[in-house]
């Protein structure tokens, strides 16, 4: 099982770096560091950490995790849990795509 979901990690990482590539330019996707949580630099979107929290969960209908939590360097950050079911991961990224597109 945990080849299965190392792979599914991987997996999930790099459909991340190609969707938010081809859709979601404004939005960079850091590399892994050992872990399931991807690192989204979303600076280029113009908000305080305020207002990219609210966005996050108003707009896009999402709950992730503020980077700026886990200290100043990570001001206009995003955390982002890759260890789920391609199917979550997908309405996810389409919800964040769709508000982003309303900006």
């Amino acid at each position: 099982w945990l080849d299965k979901v190392k792979k599914q990690i991987v997996d999930n990482d790099q459909y991340l770096r190609e969707l938010f590539k081809e859709k979601l330019p404004e939005i960079v996707v850091t590399p892994l560091e050992g872990t399931y949580l991807v690192w989204l630099d979303c600076r280029e979107l113009g908000m305080s950490n305020e207002e990219l929290s609210r966005f996050m969960v108003e707009k896009a209908g999402l709950g992730l995790s503020d980077g700026y939590t886990f200290g100043r360097s990570l001001s206009g950050y995003m955390r982002l849990n890759a260890a789920c079911p391609r199917s979550v991961l997908k309405q996810a990224l389409e919800q964040l795509r769709a508000a982003v597109e309303a900006l």
